[in-house]
């Protein structure tokens, strides 16, 4: 009987606690990702089944980043992973939140990579993401990576009038 209950604690001790990943070392430089944007959209390149030709380099919006820096500590703090927010706002919602009147807008979200130039790569390597990258119609980006480390957001939009 009592090597059932030592098995059992075992058992429990072993399964019975998730290790959730540290991400407290993770950091988010503003300048390389907007370099690394503006690189990739130097280049042709395929997006899936899409071609793209080279656009013009995005400038960085403080305004898109705020709205950036919202959804990605949103997610964090009420643990999903998802282009809607938890009170149901989208990406246009949470832009105009930001007094930032547009034309195009559109957005990047992941979760889980360790660098800047880590979550790069997987937006280019996914076909939606990649189109996103390289859309000629979008001028602006903000991005920003939650406070926990883990979800990272990138918010693309062209204002109005331009």
């Amino acid at each position: 009987m009592q090597n059932i209950f030592i098995s059992l604690f075992f058992l429990i001790g072993l399964f019975g606690t998730a290790q959730t990943p540290d991400y407290s070392d993770v950091e988010f430089d503003q300048k390389e990702m907007l370099q690394l944007v503006n690189e990739a959209r130097m280049t042709k390149r395929r997006c899936g089944g899409k071609k793209h030709d080279a656009v013009a380099p995005l400038q960085w919006s403080e305004k898109l980043a705020k709205a950036a820096q919202k959804h990605a500590d949103d997610m964090a703090d009420n643990d999903f992973f998802d282009h809607t927010g938890s009170d149901e706002s989208t990406v246009v919602v949470r832009v105009e939140r930001e007094r930032y009147v547009w034309r195009a807008v559109g957005e990047n979200v992941a979760m889980g990579p360790r660098s800047v130039a880590q979550a790069v790569e997987g937006w280019l390597d996914s076909p939606g993401h990649c189109s996103n990258i390289m859309n000629g119609d979008f001028t602006q980006m903000g991005a920003a990576l939650s406070h926990s480390g883990q979800y990272w957001v990138q918010v693309f939009a062209a204002p109005r009038g331009e």
